[in-house]
């Protein structure tokens, strides 16, 4: 007896040291370091922001306004799955998440794409998604919270920014590359979008095939000092009406200087951008919710930055842009001149980190043609703040 329970105690003895020994091991095993899922090679995850405190003064006194401002703000994720596929999400969490009628989407999501690269050397790739349409300009290209003011045209005012479509691109070299991007025209359906801004049909239907193609040509040239970005684009909204766009971007740097100038012209035989619509329609004597989509209307823009990197830290940024909105048929092509422009000091207190603090001037002034009859707009606009792109994570295999 005595035996047996030597025999139970010894063996009890011996299996507590070995428990005992395993947990502090595995208190003691140091804890490994997070890894990158398993779905990507390469992932980033960051958060563009840029607020504030802004003065607006307005010519219209009723307007003015001063006040603090999260003006920008959108969550990026992007990286690639292997050595052939992209892909990137962007979204904005300060916008609605309200589902655009036609592609699905929301108002708040700029992509939600992927790319496939394939070919011997990888020269051809193909985007399919929600992703930036291939119109020929800088100031789509600059990340979007380094820009205090933009043109109507990026504001997606008649333009689609965002877009759900196909894109087939090609390398011709390493400095050149060509490509035709597929694309719905606008993301809302054609009586959503007409009804969402107050108008009526009149006499458009709308098109079967609501789509448009970008072709689009890319070149980095003069080891890289010199990008030019150009584009031809061909859309259709309502049926047998056609729209053509050229847009011609060009970017230049030298030293401590950079510029850029963009140029663009847009014929729509059917205004599905409708601001030179409205102008018409109010002067046919046309109230809100019975406006009428017109034929015939032209949109012009010309806009152009300049950043001189003062030191290591400072640096001092200036833009002016110019469009035009008109009739080829009524009145004028230039029913609507929007100017657009700001100056502006950054300081970065940290090097290696994309934040900056700031002080801008920004401006708008809105006039109409005459005939019109319509007041002058005007903001100035003091803007005192800080914009950062902050590395969530940033981590490959």
């Amino acid at each position: 007896m005595k035996r047996r329970f030597f025999t139970l105690l010894t063996t009890l003895t011996t299996i507590f040291a070995i428990a005992q020994e395993a947990d502090t091991l595995a208190i003691e095993k140091p804890t490994p370091p997070p890894t990158l899922p398993a779905f990507a090679k390469k992932l980033n995850i960051d958060l563009f922001f840029r607020g504030g405190g802004v003065s607006d003064n307005y010519n219209d006194a009723s307007k003015n306004s001063t006040h603090f401002v999260i003006d920008n703000a959108r969550i990026n994720l992007q990286g690639d799955f292997n050595d052939d596929l992209f892909y990137r999400v962007r979204f904005r969490p300060n916008r609605p998440f309200t589902e655009t009628s036609q592609d699905g989407g929301t108002t708040a999501l700029d992509y939600a794409f992927i790319t496939y690269r394939f070919g011997a050397m990888r020269q051809w790739d193909v985007t399919v998604g929600k992703q930036l349409a291939a119109f020929g300009a800088f100031e789509k290209e600059i990340n979007p919270i380094y820009e205090y003011i933009f043109t109507d045209y990026l504001n997606g005012v008649y333009n689609n920014v965002f877009l759900s479509g196909l894109a087939l691109g090609y390398k011709l070299n390493e400095r050149q590359k060509v490509g035709v991007q597929l694309h719905n025209t606008i993301n809302a359906k054609f009586a959503t979008h007409l009804k969402n801004n107050g108008f009526v049909a009149g006499d458009f239907t709308a098109s079967k095939a609501p789509i448009g193609m970008y072709l689009y040509w890319n070149a980095d040239l003069l080891d890289g000092k010199l990008k030019l970005r150009y584009s031809y684009n061909l859309s259709q909204y309502a049926a047998n009406y056609l729209t053509h766009s050229v847009a011609l971007g060009n970017w230049y740097k030298s030293g401590k200087h950079t510029v850029y100038l963009d140029l663009s012209y847009t014929y729509m035989a059917a205004d599905y951008g409708l601001t030179a619509s409205k102008l018409l329609s109010a002067y046919d004597g046309l109230a809100k919710d019975n406006f009428l989509m017109q034929k015939d209307v032209v949109y012009k823009r010309a806009v152009s930055r300049y950043d001189y990197q003062l030191t290591d830290r400072w640096s001092l940024s200036a833009k002016a842009g110019i469009e035009l909105a008109g009739s080829t048929q009524r009145l004028s092509e230039q029913l609507r001149t929007n100017w657009i422009y700001f100056a502006a000091a950054q300081y970065a207190p940290i090097q290696g980190q994309d934040l900056r603090f700031y002080v801008a001037y920004v401006g708008n002034t809105l006039s109409y043609d005459k005939a019109l009859h319509l007041k002058d707009e005007q903001l100035h606009r003091i803007a005192i703040g800080a914009y950062y792109t902050l590395p969530i994570l940033k981590s490959s295999h």
